[in-house]
């Protein structure tokens, strides 16, 4: 049985001992698991590193680990960098797909609201959301046995969402009213990061379209059916990384 395997927040790893102070990753070590000093475990920082380690102690506000000398570095990393650009969706559908497209390996999620965006959740309600999505992120990437957590931003407009630079990132966004822009065409080219754009539930305008276009993003469609907003997010995921990343 492979060892089981827990977040650890980088600041809580110092030389050969690190210690998780998390409630909810303690109850699961405590009184799910019912681990006992001395279990074998791997902890992973979310940053990229993960940790051989055996619990050395265990006290009320937190649990401490011995890690063995050097570091594993995981492979269920992608090389391809995917950058998933969301329009808000309802609470359960959005929860969803954040647990969907972190096990398939997204590096960047940039939830933002637009013309045909229905729930239209701000300040407290965003913060709130927000500390949800990485709990959820967080959750999957130790499922899947990433080492790296998906970062979220900040839901924001979709301007902003278009504004977002990232260094040699070529940018699409999917759109069921294009006709020439053929996925396999779009995806010639080598790349080793992808910024993409997926609408809400009502898709996007027009206007939008062409200001996506404006702020150099190519419009691309996933064939002749009209998806769902969770189902067109989780397609191209898998679509980017069969091509251009490592599901092929």
């Amino acid at each position: 049985m492979k060892p089981r395997r827990f977040k650890v927040n980088q600041e809580g790893v110092h030389g050969l001992e690190a210690f998780i102070d998390d409630r909810g990753e303690m109850r699961h070590i405590r009184q799910v698991l019912r681990l006992k000093v001395g279990a074998a475990v791997v902890l992973f920082d979310g940053a990229g590193k993960e940790y051989p380690a055996v619990i050395s102690h265990i006290a009320a506000d937190k649990i401490s680990f011995k890690l063995f000398p050097g570091i594993s570095l995981s492979t269920a990393e992608s090389p391809l960098k995917i950058i998933l650009g969301v329009g808000l969706l309802k609470a359960a559908k959005f929860d969803w797909l954040m647990q969907k497209i972190t096990e398939l390996g997204v590096a960047e999620i940039i939830p933002f609201a637009s013309e045909h965006v229905v729930p239209q959740w701000e300040g407290e309600k965003n913060r709130s959301r927000k500390l949800r999505w990485e709990k959820i992120v967080s959750e999957s990437a130790k499922q899947c046995q990433r080492t790296r957590v998906p970062r979220i931003h900040f839901p924001c407009s979709f301007a902003a969402a278009l504004n977002k630079e990232f260094e040699k990132t070529l940018k699409f966004f999917l759109w069921e009213r294009e006709k020439t822009g053929a996925l396999e065409d779009a995806f010639r080219e080598a790349a080793s990061s992808i910024y993409v754009l997926v609408g809400p539930e009502g898709g996007f305008s027009e206007q939008e379209a062409l200001r996506a276009q404006q702020a150099g993003f190519r419009p691309i469609r996933l064939g002749p059916r009209i998806l769902r907003a969770e189902t067109a997010g989780v397609a191209i995921v898998c679509l980017l990384q069969f091509l251009l990343g490592d599901l092929n």
